[in-house]
This record gives structure tokens, sequence and C-alpha cells, in this order.
């Protein structure tokens, strides 16, 4: 049986075979299962006519990086399959076929050619003789160096050699002056006869790529045209989130955009294909599975973000502002068919209408009920998935400490049905890019926060006061007391919500003790050591806050990081 499918495949791949008994058909990609991150499931569906000599089913332009083991097929009740291998063929090279207007400009440039190699053999000649007749003229007036004045013969015989020269001469650039026009004609030509191929090449059918053939031994028990139904795995595809978040400043209202990056480069042009992107990774395993002990780990989203190589929202010297805590303010002022329709025509705003949302055990599958092309280029291909708006809270952040300038952002609820997925985020404020962020939806917070970018119209100043910072030593230990005032003013026409963050150290060494002497008025977290004020600025208003802290420590040592 392995002999007898090599020697057909051979067969098939020289294009020798008998079409009595051997059936060809190309399958057509229906639908894609595109995995989030990497992977995707395809499924070709073929129609081929067979009858009671069919012995062999060949289905062409399948995936050339398919998974093997994941094949899949169907067939008709009244077709057996007793076997099936699967080849990359390589379709052979088309011979170039020029037309008779392109064969007839290559023709001229021949004829140039030629043309141009009688008249550089006429200057090899013309040369020739020159470089002769000067020879003899110098013969001449050497063997006549001894007299005294030259004989009438000899000076004949230099002035009919001298017009002889002259003649060659003139010959030579008039031949010269015939290869220059001939070579403007070749390269004329010549830029005709590339334009006019470039033009066959874009109208001509190109070389077929590799792709992938399943050649199928067969029985069959009548005529008919017998449907089959292919599907497998494959690496080479995939999708990654991508978000636009639209932010109105005056309502605070919030639009999001969600949309996929999808990339395959699997051998074949997914043409007019049904699209279901899911959150999901297949699962393979085989195994049963075994019970381990189960350790708690905390939620790090650092680690998310190293795996995914961006950092999540703003990150300032250890500060994640996706992990600031909720300011929980009040506002300001208190109180057709489917297939009628092209893709490139579907709005943000309607896609949804096409987008069925399916949610599993384990994971959300988005399937979109338009058909999309999506090359095997191994480029990114942008693709909406639906749009959602949401009601947010517009804060400022600032730490002062670590930077000076304060940022803005937007604090969201009920995030939790929005199906989201780590990814980036465009963020485009009143229909101005602002720049990247970050969504990090793996957070147990009811709120989560969203970072749009540092905010010049918030200024923040932090300085030591000098006059509150004292320093004293007595006996074997010195005291310090250190004063910070930290100044915020609002530069925005309307009232903004403040979220600002500083810190006194904190010491795990016995002989040295921290205190707080005097906090400002700001909610102090013990364990960490972080001063919080939540602060509402009017327009144009400016807030100072100040905090004492006192250290008390060996007169003999020193620290590197008390201030």
């Amino acid at each position: 049986m392995r002999y007898l499918l090599i020697v057909v495949t051979m067969l098939l791949q020289t294009g020798v075979f008998a079409q009595q008994d051997t059936a060809m058909m190309p399958a057509t990609i229906t639908n894609a299962t595109v995995y989030y991150g990497y992977g995707a499931e395809l499924t070709h569906k073929a129609k081929v006519a067979v009858n009671k000599n069919t012995k062999f089913i060949v289905v062409d332009k399948l995936s050339t990086q398919l998974d093997i083991n994941s094949l899949q097929i169907n067939c008709p009740e009244t077709v057996s399959l007793l076997s099936q291998q699967f080849v990359v063929y390589h379709p052979a090279a088309k011979p170039i076929v020029n037309n008779l207007l392109t064969k007839k400009i290559m023709d001229t440039i021949k004829l140039f050619n030629k043309q141009m190699a009688v008249l550089k053999s006429k200057i090899d000649i013309e040369q020739d003789v020159l470089n002769k007749t000067n020879k003899l003229i110098e013969t001449t007036i050497a063997t006549s160096a001894n007299k005294t004045t030259l004989t009438a013969e000899v000076l004949k015989l230099i002035d009919y050699n001298s017009a002889k020269i002259e003649k060659n001469k003139t010959a030579i650039f008039l031949y010269e002056q015939q290869i220059i026009l001939i070579q403007e004609q070749i390269n004329d030509a010549s830029e005709r006869l590339v334009a006019m191929q470039n033009a066959n090449n874009k109208t001509a059918p190109t070389t077929d790529k590799a792709f992938g053939r399943l050649i199928m031994q067969v029985v069959c028990r009548a005529e008919q045209i017998a449907d089959i139904a292919l599907s497998y795995y494959t690496n080479n595809a995939g999708w990654q989130p991508i978000y636009d978040i639209r932010v109105n400043a005056k309502t605070n209202d919030i639009k999001l955009l969600y949309k996929a990056s999808v990339i395959q480069n699997t051998g074949i042009d997914w043409l007019k294909t049904n699209l279901i992107l899911s959150t999901g990774t297949p699962n393979f395993t085989t195994t049963a599975p075994l019970l381990n002990p189960l350790y708690l780990q905390y939620y790090v989203p650092q680690l998310q973000q190293a795996l995914s190589g961006k950092a999540a929202g703003i990150s300032i010297n250890g500060y994640s502002v996706n992990t600031v805590q909720s300011i929980n303010f009040y506002k300001a002022d208190d109180k057709k068919e489917a297939d009628s329709y092209s893709v490139e025509t579907i709005t943000p705003s309607t896609i949804e209408n096409f987008t069925t949302l399916k949610q599993g055990m384990l994971n959300t599958n988005f399937e979109i009920d338009l058909p999309y092309d999506v090359l095997s280029n191994g480029l990114a291909h942008s693709i909406n998935i639906k749009e959602a708006n949401m009601k947010s809270t517009l804060k400022n952040y600032a730490v002062p400490k670590l930077d000076a300038d304060a940022y803005l952002l937007a604090e969201i609820i009920d995030w939790q049905n929005l199906d989201l997925i780590p990814g980036n985020a465009n963020i485009i404020m009143d229909d101005t890019y602002i720049g990247k962020s970050f969504i990090d939806p793996n957070t147990t917070a009811d709120t989560l926060n969203l970072s749009l970018g540092k905010d010049k119209r918030i200024a923040v100043k932090r300085n030591i006061v000098k006059d509150a910072t004292t320093t004293k030593t007595k006996d074997a230990f010195s005291k310090q007391i250190f004063t910070y005032e930290v100044v915020v003013k609002n530069n925005k026409t309307t009232t903004t919500s403040m979220l600002l963050k500083d810190q006194h150290p904190l010491s795990n060494v016995n002989e040295v003790e921290v205190m707080l002497v005097d906090d400002g008025a700001a909610t102090v977290n013990a364990e960490t050591g972080v001063l919080t004020w939540k602060l509402i600025l009017k327009p144009g208003e400016v807030k100072k806050v100040r905090f004492s802290f006192s250290i008390k420590y060996p007169k003999d040592k020193k620290f590197i990081n008390l201030k």
C-alpha cells in the first residue's frame, strides 16, 4: 500500500496519471477558527465527480503547514476511504510567452545591434588605415632627416597622406555619430519592451505557489458528485487583541473599539472565509490528568507584562498605574443579508451586527458572519470585532517624588462583561491621538484603570521645607526631621479629581527608628509607608500638602536614601 501511494504521488507530481481512475479537485476554504496567540483550525470543502472506476481522489489547495495528526476527512457513505497521504506540491514554473508586438520590438533591437556591429567594424578599419598612414609619414620623414631640404616627391606624398588622414578621421567621427543615434533607438526600444513585459506580467497568470495535496485511495460504489469535507490544525496563524479607546473629555464617555490583529502564513490565502476568533488555545493532550498539591500564588501583573513584552499602563519606578485604588469621586457638578455587504464598507458601528458572541466554559468565541480575505503573507490584518460605550471617571494621578508630571487616568466600572484579554490600546482623546497604553484585565479590582498619558494641564512640584528640616545629635544618636511640601495647580478650565501619592521611609533595623510626625491629612499605609491624598481642584486652584517624618539612628551611621 505504501509503495502504491508513492507511485501515485510521483505520477501526480509529473502530471502523468490515468484520468479514468483519478479524480482531482481544489479545495475551497470556508471557515477558519483562529486562536488567541497562535494556532488555527481550517475547514475546507470540495465537490468531486466520482464513479465506480475511481480509485484515487486528489484534493489540492490545502495548507502546506498542517498538522497531519489533526486531519479529519468526511466522505459520503458511498465512498470508502482506504488510506490517505499528504504531500506538498510545487507547481512547475510557467514559460514566458511573448506576444507579437513584443517579439517585433526584440527583433528590432537585434537589427540595431547588428548595425552597430557593422559600424564598429568600419571604425576599426578606418582606425587601422589611419595608424598605418601615420606610421608611413613618420618613416618618410625619418629617412629624409639627413637632407637639408625635402624633395618635392616627399612633400607631395606627405600632403597626400595628410588628406587621407583627415578623410579617415572624418569617417570615424560620422560612424561614431551613427552609433550614438542607434544606441538611443535601442534604449528607447528597450524601455518600451520592459514596459510591455511588465504589463504582460500583471495581466498574465502568475506562477502558482506551493500548496498541500491530499491523495486518498477510495472505493466508490456509485457515480455521484461527492462532497468532501476536511479540517485540520496549523500553527502558522493566530491573533492578538488591539483596542482603540476614544475618550470624550467633556462627558467622560469612553468608546472602546475591540479589534483583532490576525496573522497567517499557512501557505494558502483565505479568500471569502468566515472567521471565528477564539480567546482559548487548543489542547491536544491525551494523558489522563493526575492531581498534584495546589499551592496558592499571587497574581503578579509584571509577569503578564513581561510575557507580552509590553508595559501595563504606566510604571513609574515600581508604581503601576493599573493597580492604583479607585478614587470614588462624585462628578464635578455633584448632581440587509451578510453577503450583500463588502468588508471594506462595514463600519465599526455596524460590525457588531455581524458578530456572534459564544461563551464556553474556558473561552469565548467571536463568530464573524462576514467573508474576509486574509492573505498568507505574514502581515497583520486588522479586523473589527465589536465596540462598547462605557462610562468612566477621569482623574489625575501623580507621584512627584518619582515623576514631575501628572498622568490622566480613566476609571471604568462594569468592564468584566467586555471579554477583554491583555493587549495594547491606542488612546484617542477628543479625536487626537495621545499614545499607547496597555489593558490588563487580569485583576480582581471592581474598576479598571486605563492610562491616558501625561496631563500637562496639571502642575506638580515637590520641595523640601528647609525651615522645618532639622538635625540634632544627643549622646550616640542623631535625629533628623524632614518636612516636604507638595504644590498642585489645576490649569484646566474644569474641576478635576487628583490622586496624589508620596511616601516616608521604613526601617527594618532595631537601632533605627522612623516616625511619621505629620501625615498632612493623608491616608497612610503603615506597611508600605505610602501617603495618599484625594484632592478636588477647581479651575486655576492651587493646593499644598505637607508631611514630616523623623529618623533616629546611630550618629556614626549614614544612609544613601534618606531623602
